[in-house]
């Protein structure tokens, strides 16, 4: 019943026993007949005859086997879950994905954590209904294997993890680069597929013999047995954890997968959160930007007037550094007063508890703002403070009158230039025939007749230096006759060109030539031109010409020749 290599303790048993020592509860080690090892519980009393001797020895054992293999269980289950409180408590302890899939995945494959050579984490991605490699750990091989794991030695788990927190994050291992080169479709039929869909974990013993084990997997990673875990939060399957022993080659058992699985429903939560933290954090960031960026000025102020937050509009615009404006009160630093402002944006939204909206002049701030103005309730509908948007009009104001006022001088140019054409025509006519008159009176009455000329000749240089300055850069076009107008203008030039001795001559179309002009400008112009012609020229010939020329109305000029 004594093993050989528990003699020497039976003989000391024995000998205690002799002494009329009783053993009680010893936890030991029997043999069966056929040489199986058990754990028993002994207990041995002496046996004493009527005068006190020991002639015997009374033993009693109990198999315990069971026993201790419940007890081993409990110490093991007791030291995993030890373990597991201490990895999850690490790797909750950042917000950051990036480091705690790295800190995940260090765990998985440390010695201290799950033990297993490689490990990569997948996720789920369901806009396109993929599940994608995000991210791998472990060696490429036997050596680095050797390399990585002598670095880790005398080194702590947590040590390793706290590293990892405060250093830069930096990972590009050829598993890393390998791992998000993966991707599968959730609509096939791989063992990753399933993992997802059935929520369980698969332990694969040899993968080139398992049908659903897809050969782009093995050639990838290389692997012939490995093991997957989904990854769980809330009863939904974020991703899954691929783990394998390639370097090593020690089994993989149920057992550690499930202890993997155990670890994997810590982690899922925190990795949804850190997610969502970092959604989150994105999203104030691109707040941020677009607060900082607005032009006008933005700020919200608490119910009792104190500023709580202010963009950089209101830095430049106030000229002070923005921890001499925040937590000031809005009437002191804005419209420079020692009590609220009647005036105050702020305080007309408290009392209506509606947004206000409208043009202030501010003397404090030296101009006109556009001030939208917007009530900011609590949970429970209480006025809490007020969200300022203020937008300085003062230059635009400035311009709006500019250009109002530059409108009613453009209408009044408009006027003064329509009476100044309409007063041009008579005038030469007027002109015209005072120089007839000049000609032909004597005496006192003569000399009427040249003062007439001599300010009718004022008058139309007063007025062509009114239309040069107030003429409109406007151009309305109508369908005229080209003829038409040639004949009115020669009708009143007429007299000047007599004046010079000179002769006018026309030579217009036989049909009229209609053409789309402005009748203005080119009276204007033709009017110049033949008035030039009449100045340049004595006792000469002026013609005008008119035709048609593919569909195009026009005339050609004025011209002159000298007499010989």
């Amino acid at each position: 019943m004594v093993p050989q290599f528990l003699i020497e303790e039976e003989k000391n048993f024995i000998k205690r026993l002799q002494k009329k020592e009783t053993l009680r509860n010893i936890e030991t080690i029997r043999q069966t007949k056929n040489g199986r090892l058990i754990e028993i519980s002994l207990t041995l009393s002496p046996i004493l005859d009527s005068s006190g001797n020991v002639t015997g020895i009374s033993g009693i054992s109990r198999d315990i086997s069971e026993k201790k293999l419940v007890e081993k269980e409990l110490i093991r289950k007791n030291q995993e879950l030890s373990r597991l409180f201490f990895i999850n408590s690490v790797v909750r302890s950042t917000l950051e994905l990036d480091k705690l899939l790295k800190m995940v995945l260090t765990v998985v494959t440390m010695g201290d954590g799950l033990g297993f050579n490689r490990a990569i984490l997948f996720l789920v991605d369901e806009s396109q209904n993929m599940l994608k490699g995000t991210m791998g750990v472990g060696p490429a091989s036997p050596e680095e294997a050797k390399d990585i794991w002598l670095d880790m030695e005398g080194k702590s788990l947590g040590a390793i993890i706290e590293e990892i927190e405060n250093s830069p994050f930096h990972l590009d291992s050829h598993l890393d680069k390998l791992s998000q080169r993966l991707s599968v479709n959730l609509d096939g039929d791989c063992i990753l597929c399933r993992c997802i869909k059935m929520k369980k974990p698969f332990n694969i013993q040899n993968a080139r013999t398992e049908p659903i084990v897809s050969p782009y997997l093995i050639q990838m990673l290389g692997a012939e047995a490995f093991g997957v875990v989904p990854l769980m939060s809330r009863d939904k399957v974020i991703g899954l954890i691929w783990v394998d022993n390639i370097f090593t080659g020690r089994p993989i058992k149920d057992e550690d997968l499930q202890f993997l699985m155990g670890f994997s429903s810590h982690i899922a939560s925190a990795i949804e959160n850190a997610r969502l933290f970092e959604s989150v954090a994105l999203a104030q960031s691109e707040l941020k930007n677009i607060f900082e960026s607005i032009s006008d000025m933005v700020y919200f102020t608490e119910k009792d007037c104190t500023i709580m937050r202010i963009n950089q509009a209101v830095v430049r615009k106030l000229g002070k550094p923005e921890e001499e404006i925040i937590g000031k009160k809005c009437y002191g630093v804005f419209h420079g007063k020692d009590k609220p402002w009647e005036k105050c944006p702020h305080c007309q939204s408290m009392n209506s508890q509606k947004p206000f909206v409208g043009e202030l002049d501010d003397p404090n701030l030296d101009g006109t703002f556009v001030v939208s103005n917007s009530p900011i309730f609590d949970s429970a509908g209480n006025f809490v403070g007020t969200v300022h948007i203020s937008r300085d009009i003062t230059e635009l104001r400035t311009l709006r009158e500019r250009v109002a006022h530059s409108e009613r001088m453009a209408a009044l140019g408009e006027l003064a230039a329509r009476v100044a054409h309409e007063i041009r025509n008579p005038l030469i006519s007027i002109g015209g025939f005072a120089r007839r008159l000049e000609k032909k009176l004597t005496d006192d009455t003569r000399e009427y007749a040249k003062i007439i000329v001599n300010e009718v000749s004022r008058l139309e240089n007063i007025l062509k230096e009114i239309l040069g300055f107030v003429k409109s850069s406007r151009i309305v076009k109508t369908s005229v006759d080209i003829n038409e107008i040639i004949n009115n203008i020669t009708d009143f030039i007429t007299p000047e060109i007599n004046q010079k001795q000179n002769i006018l001559k026309k030579e217009l179309s036989d049909t009229p030539v209609m053409t789309l002009i402005d009748p203005d400008r080119i009276k204007e112009a033709v009017l110049n031109i033949i008035a030039n012609a009449n100045q340049a020229t004595y006792q000469g010939t002026i013609t005008v010409r008119t035709r048609q020329e593919e569909n195009e109305g026009g005339y050609r000029g004025a011209g002159y020749r000298l007499r010989n």
